[in-house]
């Protein structure tokens, strides 16, 4: 096998090109994933080597494949090898960019060559087809429109998944039942029309990554080396950045320590993006989580907790209770991420519950509160999103199925929507129709699992901001599924949820 020898590094694609160039050959470009070569990328390839002689296929790289969880399915790698095994392709390269315009102005080529898709530039909502016909047009190329039909891969792999019959299969079909490209594209843009107010907890999220050096000589205790730190700003102000990247007009209300540091740090990672309400306390420290992970499996080994008081100083509680009632009639949405560590006293509940016009709650049960956080603390609210655990701790029932508890949970919450995540097993939802209640399951789109911490964040923050924005129940669960995929398969809340990934992900879902 000599293929391996076709494929060249971006860098070397310039000096290739003009040998072809002094001996008057046309060099014809193709860029894209080609992921699950199929006969559609076959017909595309042997019409754009008719235009020349010398055909040259950059695919993009791994991090770069914007089609939502688990693509693609095939590393690069793998399928720059296939392509080079293809008779009619020359060169094939690996593009480590979001578009392939640095490959474009290496290349210079007398032709590049993208399918149907390709003839309509307003309709991508990264603007990277744009930035490719202009990178073409400087580099003296021509744009060619292969005249085949479409074919995905993403469509490729639904349809693979259809052939199971299984339960994934089963959901794919009832979501193009209720739902299509346009509808999606609508909704998005009805997004950017919201005002969201997120309340709740900031946290800031430390890990440190040890290596495990084994047990003490002396005492019985493992003992471990420090290695690197990462920080990343979770809690209420991940959700904010989450609902910012959406492209919703975002406020966050949230309280900080006396120290200046954390607050400065706040403003510059996201000041620019959100509108910020910060309560300094002076009585109440910022609140870290310190996660300490082995170097080697990436698994958590033990966890420290910063925080204050169970309840809210005074001061604090009537600072954030007045910057509440100035504000919260001004939001289409608001957000409560209730982490139970003492912000949220009942005086802001009822202020919340009274006066929210979309009102949405997550309260979190974790070592901090134990237990004692429990959605019952919400007189009257509109969509509920927890997890499994909570639901099973809210209603005293550890052992019946959820499609029994959600119901239940659905009827003493008197909420519009209960979601209710399940891990492996996705997210189950209630919601009130003409007939009662219907009970729906879309199942989870991870297929990596670094990092839990965060996801159901994403999950709570893309769902909500979608019903407010009139998505259906199915529809908003799917979003925030994609959004939890995407942030589990990171640490922390490394990975902000933006519109144009998420719409890209959901749109593969369709075809």
């Amino acid at each position: 096998m000599t293929f391996p020898r076709k494929i060249l590094e971006i860098g070397q694609l310039g000096a290739w090109a003009q040998k072809a160039r002094e001996k008057n050959l046309a060099v014809v470009h193709c860029h894209g994933v080609f992921d699950l070569l199929h006969p559609g990328h076959i017909e595309h390839l042997e019409e754009a080597k008719s235009l020349g002689s010398l055909l040259c296929v950059t695919v993009t790289a791994d991090d770069q494949v914007n089609k939502g969880p688990g693509r693609p399915m095939l590393c690069a790698e793998d399928r720059a090898r296939m392509l080079a095994a293809l008779e009619i392709v020359d060169v094939v390269s690996i593009s480590r960019e979001t578009n392939g315009v640095l490959a474009i102005k290496n290349l210079r080529a007398d032709f590049f060559v993208k399918g149907p898709d390709y003839s309509n530039p307003e309709s991508d909502p990264t603007g990277n087809i744009q930035k490719e016909i202009n990178a073409v047009e400087e580099s003296g190329g021509k744009l060619h429109i292969t005249r085949g039909d479409t074919m995905s891969s993403s469509k490729l792999r639904n349809d693979i998944y259809l052939a199971k019959g299984d339960e994934l299969s089963e959901f794919l079909q009832r979501l193009r039942q209720v739902t299509s490209q346009n509808e999606l594209d609508l909704l998005f843009a009805r997004i950017l029309d919201l005002k969201v107010l997120v309340v709740g907890e900031a946290i800031i999220d430390n890990y440190i990554s040890c290596e495990a050096l084994g047990k003490s000589s002396k005492d019985p205790v493992l003992a471990f080396k420090p290695l690197s730190t990462e920080s990343h700003l979770g809690g209420s102000l991940a959700i904010a950045r989450h609902v910012a990247g959406l492209g919703a007009k975002t406020t966050l209300l949230t309280r900080v320590g006396k120290d200046r540091k954390t607050s400065l740090r706040i403003q510059a990672e996201i000041g620019g993006l959100i509108d910020l309400m910060l309560v300094e306390s002076e009585d109440e420290p910022t609140i870290e989580k310190t996660r300490f992970l082995d170097s080697l499996t990436g698994n958590k080994v033990f966890e420290t907790y910063q925080i204050g008081e169970s309840v809210a100083s005074k001061a604090d509680s009537e600072e954030l209770l007045t910057n509440l009632r100035s504000v919260i009639g001004d939001f289409d949405l608001v957000l409560v991420a209730d982490y139970g560590h003492g912000l949220l006293d009942s005086g802001v509940i009822s202020e919340l519950s009274s006066h929210a016009r979309l009102l949405s709650v997550n309260t979190q049960s974790n070592a901090g509160n134990r237990g004692f956080n429990t959605i019952s603390k919400y007189p009257r609210l509109d969509v509920v999103v927890l997890n499994g655990a909570e639901v099973a701790l809210e209603l005293r029932e550890k052992h019946l199925r959820m499609e029994v508890l959600v119901p239940e949970l659905l009827e003493r919450t008197q909420a519009k929507f209960v979601g209710v995540t399940m891990g492996a097993k996705g997210l189950i939802y209630g919601v009130k129709g003409e007939t009662g209640i219907a009970v729906e399951t879309v199942p989870a789109f991870s297929t990596v699992v670094k990092d839990r911490v965060g996801a159901g964040d994403a999950l709570f923050a893309v769902t909500s901001v979608a019903l407010a924005a009139e998505a259906s129940p199915l529809v908003a669960s799917l979003l925030g599924n994609l959004a939890g995929a995407a942030s589990i398969a990171e640490l922390g809340n490394r990975v902000t949820i933006d519109r144009t990934s998420l719409l890209r992900h959901a749109s593969a879902t369709l075809k």
